[in-house]
């Protein structure tokens, strides 16, 4: 848990690093623009002068590497990681995923059990929409699974919560 949050912090650090880095480097970069272009209407601090090539390979730099710091981030983001339990096996006797059609949500719900499907049975899915009862229950909340009897998700999943419910329960014998 500990490792999750940092690794959080990281990224938020990550994030705002880079957006400093462009901005730094933007200002910087419009600056010399302007300066070598019209002057500037103030005055700068003397080293502005004596060393602006100096300022303009800092302004590329912090361009660079905020660039560089945020591209990272995305990327890593992107990245699918592999993902297994401590214990193989199929978890649970039942899923169903109620639903309707035409709903995007329902759409990821139904992919995102697809990609844990060797560790859950074969995933039921109801159309809401065919039975009144349920969709007088269920009108704005779908997709909700259920998983043996009970309702584990509204609207949306939460994978991190799906593994932790499939890594806490033993595999079915």
């Amino acid at each position: 848990m500990r490792r999750e949050r940092m690794g959080g912090e990281d990224e938020t650090a990550r994030a705002v690093l880079g957006t400093a880095g462009l901005f730094g480097g933007t200002v910087i970069l419009l600056l010399a623009a302007v300066h070598s272009l019209h002057g500037l209407p103030f005055a700068m601090p003397r080293s502005w002068y004596v060393n602006h090539p100096l300022w303009v390979l800092m302004g590329t730099a912090f361009l660079v590497i905020g660039g560089g710091l945020l591209r990272s981030r995305q990327t890593s983001e992107e990245r699918p990681r592999p993902w297994r339990p401590s214990r193989p096996g199929v978890r649970f006797r039942r899923v169903i995923v109620y639903s309707r059609v035409n709903c995007h949500l329902c759409e990821e719900a139904k992919e995102l059990l697809g990609e844990y499907g060797r560790y859950l049975p074969i995933v039921e899915e109801i159309d809401i929409d065919e039975d009144p009862v349920l969709r007088e229950r269920f009108t704005t909340s779908v997709p909700v699974v259920e998983i043996d009897g009970k309702i584990r998700f509204r609207g949306r999943i939460s994978e991190r919560l799906l593994r932790r419910l499939i890594e806490g329960t033993p595999p079915l014998a």
